[in-house]
């Protein structure tokens, strides 16, 4: 940082000593090259900056510890029957509580919503077939409270 800070201080004095020192027809030439040569020194730092590598962190997708596994499933869970439940009001105009069970594969990943409970006081017409076209679930199962 401190060459890069002398090589802009010493490129701004030559240009001022050019433009003192050169002929008056010459000026327009002069401060075209040195506004040139000034950009340059300028820019150095962002093309190196462009060739550096940068060392980014990686992160892997998966979740390896299960209790925190357990947690995401159980919050992806919730956030779905949150879902259901204000699309139901939404779409339907009633009050409901949902219950929802992913579908997971043998290393425990999401592969899918497993089934779908609704309580509800009354069953609208074709409320399960909108839940089961959403969410891609067959087991979708109405419990009338």
């Amino acid at each position: 940082m401190k060459e890069y800070i002398i090589t802009v201080a010493a490129a701004a004095l030559v240009a001022a000593l050019t433009d003192i020192l050169s002929p008056e027809e010459w000026g327009k030439y002069i401060k075209i090259v040195v506004g040139f040569l000034i950009l340059s020194i300028v820019l150095t730092p962002v093309a190196k900056l462009k060739n550096a590598e940068l060392a980014l962190p990686y992160y892997d997708s998966e979740i390896t510890d299960e209790p925190i596994r357990d947690k995401v499933t159980a919050q992806f869970e919730q956030n779905i029957a949150d879902d259901i439940e204000e699309r139901v009001k939404k779409e339907f105009g009633i009050e409901c509580a949902a219950a929802v069970k992913l579908d997971l594969d043998e290393n425990r990943n999401i592969t899918g919503v497993k089934s779908i409970l609704i309580s509800v006081h009354k069953n609208p017409p074709k409320m399960v077939e909108r839940i089961r076209e959403i969410y891609g679930c067959s087991k979708v199962g109405v419990k009338i409270e």
